[in-house]
C-alpha cells in the first residue's frame, strides 16, 4: 500500500513531536513494505492509496478538493489540541504577565495587574484570555469526510467525539522512539556546553508558545536558586516575553537555547544560540535531560507529550502538567494512578505555588531509568501496524 503523508507547507521548519512522530510513522510503514510519501499536496503524489492529513488547526478546504478529485481515501492524523479547555488559560496567562511586565495595560476597567494577585487567584487568568481559534467550523467538512482520525489517546478521542460528535476514532499510541534515541550511554557534553554542574539544575524541552506555559515554569520558580533551562527548537515572540520574565522575576540563572537566536546576555539570564543554527545534537540531547536535577513541564497543552517520557526513560524526576494526554499513556490500572513509581507529579499548569512546592519536593531525587514500561517499549513498527489495521 501506498500512503500519501501531508505536510503543513512549515512542517520542516518545525521540528516539533509531530513531524517525528509522522517520520516514525513513515519508517515504521516502510519496515512493513508499505511505501510512505511525504508531500504538502496530494497533487504530489496521486497514485496514493490513502492520504493523513498531519495538521487540524489549519484551513484545509484546497486539500479536500485535491483529494476528492483524486478520488482517494484520506484520514487525519491532527494532534487535536483541547482548545475549549486550555486556549482562553494559556492565552489569558501570558496576557495577564505582559500586562505585569508593563505592556498594554488597561486602562478602563479598574483593575491593578500585579503578579500576586495571578499567584493568591490563579483563576485570574480566564478574566484575560482570548476565545479559541475557529478551526472547528472551518475543518467540519474534512472531519466528516474522512475515513477515521488518529488519536494518540483514549482523552484525545474523547475531545474529538466532543469537538466533532460522530467523527470515526482510531485511538492508536503513537510510538514515541524513546527506546531507541535515548539508547546511548549519557556524557558530560551539555555541561560542558552550559557550564552548568550535573543534577543542580531545572529543564524543560519544547517550543516557546504560551501552550507549552515556559511563563509558568519562570514564575513558580522565581524564588528558588537552582538554575532553569530551557532547549527550544523554535525561536519566538513569546521567548523574548520569557527572556524578559525571567530578568525581572527569577532569582537564580536562566539559560535560553535555541537555533536561530543571536547571543544575549542580561544580568543572570542568557541566550544561547547553537551553533550555525542547527538542531541540537541529539548526545546534547540526551544529556541534558540525564544530568537535569528535575524535569518541569506545566503545559496548558502538549501533544503527544514525548519530552515527558525521555525524562521518565533516563530516570529523571518530573513535574508534569495534569492536563496532558501523558496521564494516559502512564495509567497503571492495578494502582489506579499515572504517577509510576512516583517520579512524576501532576499540577494543573496555572496554580504557581503548587507547582513551587513540587520543584521543592521533587528536585534531585533520584529513580532508575524506566526500561521495560509498554509505552517506552512500544515500536513504530507495532504503531505502523495499527494505521494499516484502520485503513483495512
Amino acid at each position: 500500500m501506498k500512503i500519501g503523508f501531508i505536510f503543513r507547507t512549515d512542517a520542516p521548519k518545525e521540528e516539533g513531536d509531530n513531524l517525528t512522530i509522522i517520520e516514525g510513522l513513515m519508517r515504521g510503514l516502510n519496515l512493513l513494505d508499505h511505501k510512505a510519501v511525504a508531500s504538502t499536496s496530494p497533487f504530489s503524489i496521486p497514485d496514493a492509496d490513502f492520504f493523513l492529513f498531519s495538521n487540524s488547526t489549519l484551513e484545509q478546504k484546497q486539500l479536500l478538493e485535491e483529494v476528492s478529485l483524486l478520488n482517494r481515501p484520506f484520514g487525519l492524523l491532527g494532534f487535536q489540541e483541547d482548545l475549549l479547555r486550555y486556549y482562553i488559560p494559556a492565552s489569558g496567562f501570558c496576557k495577564f504577565v505582559l500586562h505585569c511586565l508593563g505592556y498594554g495595560l488597561p486602562t478602563d476597567n479598574g483593575l491593578h495587574c500585579h503578579l500576586d494577585l495571578l499567584i493568591e487567584r490563579p483563576d485570574v487568568a480566564y478574566y484575560y484570555g482570548e476565545p479559541p481559534k475557529r478551526v472547528i467550523p472551518y475543518n467540519h467538512p474534512l472531519i466528516r469526510k474522512a475515513s477515521f482520525w488518529i488519536a494518540n489517546s483514549p482523552t484525545e478521542a474523547k475531545t474529538l467525539q466532543r469537538d466533532f460528535p460522530g467523527c470515526k476514532t482510531a485511538v492508536i499510541p503513537v510510538p514515541p522512539s524513546i527506546a531507541t534515541e535515548y539508547q546511548g550511554t549519557p556524557d558530560d557534553s551539555f555541561l560542558q556546553y552550559s557550564g552548568l554542574g550535573s543534577k543542580n539544575y531545572l529543564l524543560q524541552v519544547g517550543m516557546l508558545e504560551p501552550c507549552k506555559n515556559q511563563l509558568g515554569t519562570i514564575l513558580a520558580t522565581r524564588h528558588l536558586d537552582i538554575p532553569l533551562v530551557f532547549i527550544a527548537t523554535t525561536p519566538s515572540d513569546y521567548g523574548n516575553i520569557c527572556f524578559e520574565a525571567a530578568v525581572k522575576w527569577r532569582k537564580a540563572p536562566t539559560i535560553f537555547i535555541s537555533e536561530s537566536i543571536e547571543a544575549r546576555k542580561e544580568g543572570s539570564v542568557r541566550m544561547i544560540p547553537i551553533s550555525q543554527g542547527k538542531k541540537i545534537p541529539s548526545s546534547i540531547l540526551l544529556s541534558a535531560y540525564h544530568h537535569a536535577g528535575l524535569y518541569i513541564h506545566p503545559a496548558f497543552q502538549d501533544l503527544p507529550g514525548t519530552t515527558y517520557l525521555a525524562a521518565a526513560r533516563l530516570g529523571v524526576p518530573t513535574i508534569a502538567s495534569s492536563w496532558s494526554p501523558i496521564t494516559d499513556y502512564l495509567f497503571d490500572p492495578e494502582q489506579g494512578h499515572s504517577r509510576l513509581d512516583g517520579r512524576i507529579l501532576y499540577y494543573e499548569p496555572y496554580r504557581l505555588n503548587e507547582i513551587e512546592q513540587g520543584v521543592i519536593q521533587h528536585f534531585g531525587k533520584e529513580f532508575p531509568p524506566l526500561l521495560n514500561h509498554i509505552t517506552i517499549l512500544r515500536t513504530e513498527k507495532q504503531s505502523a501496524q495499527d494505521l494499516i489495521t484502520a485503513i483495512e
